[in-house]
């Protein structure tokens, strides 16, 4: 299925053009400062001239080493408008983590905030720091800044590789402003203001900072590490935020904890893994006002292939929220074997569209197993095999069903660990994860972390009532409570420390 076409632009073009449109309008603020778009644009076309002396040209690759900040988008600008694409990398990794990284992407320049300066300094790494870049005196008389097309790299996004080193994969423009510009995959409404608090290297970061700038809103930067409901209340009420994003794990938590600081907000946004019907109810119940969103897409088409509105109904299905429909720019298909499958029959989701990578950084075979070529219709057309499986509705609605290597396979019996975590939920448990791990004799049995606010019944009574609604073989043969979830920077759960916690070696 094809969405909605979008013109092809590029991110600085894109921003430029709102720039000129709301130059005095607010672009980036904090509690103690604000960034007007003229200021941003200005800022960013003298970056990017000081960035050409150094050697940044179209196809050059800029790493930036930094956290969350106003400065940080006036450098992202001027790398792209001097014709480069960023790759940011969060001052938080490990030093060994950073500098592999660097190595891959052969920069001519590094460029680093202050956290990120100082992580370089013990690297003994070469870098230019923000400061620096922006005391140093543009050319005399600048050249005109070099043509980008709209199908050039952007962005790198960082993602784990099945090898154990993490892939670059090379976003590009075009990936980007399909989602931003006018028509869009969403209406944000009259002057938008989103808090933006997603982790740098993440693709909700282009959600966040992109989506405002280039829609003529204003993001909100949150400067420390974790998002809590305080910050959340203090940024609707201080400064007038409207939109937010959240991975459903913090979605989660907020909503056993307080839910109500997400009042006075226009929308909330889910994406990272699957929503759960029963708190996305308990925030249509609480904020009947709020609009309420599902995301699904990988990396490798940009924040978001689909997107669906969350209504009351959603949260009485049994299939789970929707997935959605292709965002603009998108193409989306279901195959088996090769070839599309009828509606409502399962297989596996494969994206196309303008807001396909480019492939992987230097990773040829990995970038040939993962990008294809499909026949749909009488057309050949390239594709990203996600991995995922899922069906169509008549409406054409993507429905998630899992990834192909989630499923558990025990005793002969194929498990799907989502239906196990839904009658969790049903008993109580606020978040669950099924994991597969070895017990003492190296036999793989279902594991069960839950987390149970309540502690209503204790772990043996759990099993026994997830007995009462799934068959033996389903049934957990361990069941662990957590008070709390152990979170990746992402906010998703960290499975491998969950399992160690316990003991287990997996």
């Amino acid at each position: 299925m094809r969405g909605r076409e979008n013109t092809e632009v590029t991110i600085h073009e894109a921003f430029t053009h709102v720039a000129r449109k709301f130059p005095e309008r607010n672009a980036v603020v904090t509690a103690e400062r604000a960034v007007t778009y003229a200021e941003l644009e200005a800022e960013s076309r003298r970056i990017a001239h000081r960035l050409i002396s150094r050697g940044v040209r179209p196809g050059s690759i800029v790493p930036v080493v930094a956290r969350r900040s106003p400065d940080l988008a006036a450098v992202l600008l001027g790398i792209l408008m001097a014709g480069g694409a960023y790759g940011i990398l969060d001052v938080r990794w490990p030093i060994p983590r950073i500098t592999r990284l660097l190595r891959t992407m052969r920069p001519p320049v590094v460029l680093a905030d202050s956290a990120g300066s100082a992580h370089l300094r013990r690297a003994r790494t070469s870098h230019t720091t923000f400061e620096a870049l922006q005391r140093t005196t543009p050319p005399a008389a600048p050249a005109g800044l070099p043509h980008v097309p709209p199908d050039a790299c952007a962005t790198l996004f960082w993602t784990s590789g099945s090898t154990g080193t993490p892939k670059a994969v090379m976003s590009p423009h075009r990936a980007t402003t399909r989602l931003f510009t006018p028509n869009g995959f969403m209406d944000f409404g009259e002057r938008p203001v989103m808090i933006h608090a997603a982790a740098v290297a993440w693709d909700a970061f282009t959600l966040e900072l992109w989506g405002m700038l280039l829609s003529g809103g204003t993001a909100v930067v949150h400067e420390d590490d974790l998002l809590l409901p305080p910050s959340i209340r203090a940024y609707v009420r201080d400064l007038g935020a409207t939109h937010l994003f959240l991975t459903p794990s913090l979605f989660d938590v907020i909503a056993g904890g307080d839910i109500d600081c997400l009042s006075g907000l226009r929308a909330v946004l889910l994406g990272g893994d699957k929503p759960s019907p029963a708190n996305c109810r308990k925030l249509l119940d609480a904020c009947p006002d709020i609009e309420l969103y599902n995301g699904y897409g990988p990396v490798e088409s940009c924040v978001f292939a689909t997107v669906h509105r969350i209504t009351r109904h959603d949260t009485d299905q049994g299939p789970g929220i929707p997935a959605g429909l292709p965002v603009p720019g998108t193409e989306l298909h279901v195959i088996r074997d090769g070839a599309p499958v009828q509606r409502g029959e399962t297989g596996d989701v494969v994206i196309g569209g303008t807001g396909l990578a480019l492939g992987y950084l230097d990773a040829p075979q990995q970038t040939a197993a993962a990008f294809r070529h499909i026949t749909a219709g009488e057309e050949e057309t390239p594709v990203y095999l996600t991995g995922d499986q899922g069906w169509m509705d008549e409406s054409g609605v993507l429905h998630f069903a899992g990834r192909k290597d989630a499923q558990i396979k025990i005793a002969g019996h194929r498990i799907e660990p989502a239906e196990i975590e839904s009658a969790a939920r049903a008993l109580g448990s606020t978040r669950s994860v099924i994991l597969p791990l070895p017990d003492r004799s190296g036999t793989t049995r279902i594991v069960l972390f839950a987390e149970m606010p309540d502690r209503a019944i204790s772990e043996p009574e759990m099993r026994g009532l997830l007995g009462e609604t799934l068959p033996a073989y389903m049934v957990p043969s361990k069941v662990h409570f957590v008070s709390s979830m152990p979170l990746l920077e992402n906010t998703k759960i960290n499975k491998t420390e969950l399992s160690a916690r316990f003991g287990y070696n997996n």
